[in-house]
């Protein structure tokens, strides 16, 4: 059974971060995204990098747009940022009994973000979600004063760190940083924009019918012991619902880019995947 979920793409400049980001490494990007590492106890995602998220409960359900409620909520639960509007005239001295009570003690209401992409778990998994990404971007002097006072949910997270996209890919390339592949798909639609006033425009411009398509990976193991993510459009790519479906290895090789849309990716010990290699014309929409 699919459980909805959300989960937010959260970006900010780096100038608003004044260096602290998860690596020195240089970047050509002058924004960085919030990622967490969860923490390794048998759940979902264990070990690997995500954006904060998670699945929709009773107290999203009140909300008229319940994705963007929850990855709100889920966001602030995690990390302790609280993206609401107005300015509060206080910070919660601690978190009270549930989201909408600090948002009601403290008299704001959740901001709305942005529809970017829709991704489903691949149906031979026993864990299965239907996740919406949703984009927000924190630009108003009340968000960007939460910046440096983040703080990772010890019962879920391992930690939490600001990384602009070609770092955090660049990471996951030297197998320091294991995704799945919606965070990795994700990366690199982000590391198309090196401004973060073009992404900010991008997401601005995105089709919202096209971000409710369901993408379901279809994973395939190679010869060579890499695992291949078919996606949407790529030659390869079966109808989900044929379990039993094996892909010929020779297909599984990249060759021509013009008919695939695919990852490749190295599995990581601790879960995720590690060297994660995106082939497909490059797509103006983030889940196409």
């Amino acid at each position: 059974m699919l459980r909805p979920a959300a989960s937010l793409v959260l970006t900010a400049p780096l100038s608003a971060l004044h260096g602290r980001t998860a690596t020195s490494a240089p970047t050509a990007f002058n924004y960085a995204v919030l990622m967490v590492q969860r923490l390794s106890q048998g759940g979902s995602f264990d070990s690997a990098h995500v954006f904060p998220g998670g699945i929709i409960d009773a107290e999203d359900h009140h909300a008229a747009d319940v994705y963007g409620h929850c990855a709100i909520r889920e966001t602030y639960e995690e990390t302790g940022l609280l993206l609401t509007t107005p300015p509060p005239s206080r910070r919660p001295a601690a978190p009270v009994a549930s989201f909408k009570d600090t948002c009601a003690a403290l008299q704001v209401t959740p901001l709305q973000p942005r529809p970017l992409a829709r991704w489903t778990t691949p149906r031979a998994q026993k864990r299965r979600f239907d996740t919406r990404f949703l984009a927000l971007h924190i630009d108003q002097p009340h968000l960007l004063s939460q910046l440096g006072h983040e703080r990772p949910q010890e019962r879920e997270v391992a930690r939490l760190d600001w990384i602009a996209p070609d770092q955090a890919l660049g990471a996951n390339t030297r197998s320091e940083m294991p995704l799945y592949p919606p965070q990795a798909y994700l990366l690199h639609w982000l590391s198309r924009y090196t401004r973060w006033q073009d992404l900010v425009h991008a997401v601005a411009a995105l089709d919202p019918l096209a971000a409710a398509s369901a993408v379901e990976p279809v994973l395939c193991r190679r010869s060579d012991g890499k695992v291949v993510a078919l996606l949407p459009g790529d030659h390869t790519y079966p109808d989900p619902q044929i379990s039993a479906f094996k892909a010929d290895d020779a297909a599984l090789f990249a060759t021509s880019l013009a008919a695939q849309h695919r990852l490749e990716m190295v599995p990581a010990k601790a879960g995720g995947f590690n060297a994660v290699k995106l082939y497909a014309m490059a797509p103006n929409q983030p889940n196409l």
